[in-house]
């Protein structure tokens, strides 16, 4: 469709108004579905400090576990420094119960 505009800049083109706006909610639809899954993305790779994430897991989890967490593969920490921090989708993943070995 955009080629034949570009090749064709002068030609008119009727189209029923329902169809109009047919296509103007669904082009909505997926800029607002392509923004959401962006935003995803980048809440996903948020840092949450190790304190933070200890209480959001199950309630509150003691250190070592997040230590027998690190060790087994289930959750991996990513440090700063001397500051310990957990990616918010890996804490997401777990807590939904959806994190696999």
């Amino acid at each position: 469709m955009i080629g034949l505009a570009r090749e064709f800049p002068e030609m008119c083109v009727t189209i029923r108004l329902g169809d109009l706006l047919a296509a103007n909610e669904a082009l909505a639809r997926r800029v607002r579905e392509e923004a959401r899954r962006d935003r995803g993305a980048v809440e996903d790779d948020e840092l949450v400090p190790k304190e933070i994430a200890r209480k959001r897991l199950l309630g509150g989890v003691d250190p070592s576990t997040l230590w027998r967490w690190e060790k087994a593969g289930y959750l991996a920490p990513v440090r700063i420094g001397t500051k310990v921090y957990y990616r918010r989708g890996d804490i997401s993943r777990l807590v939904d119960g959806k994190q696999e070995k």
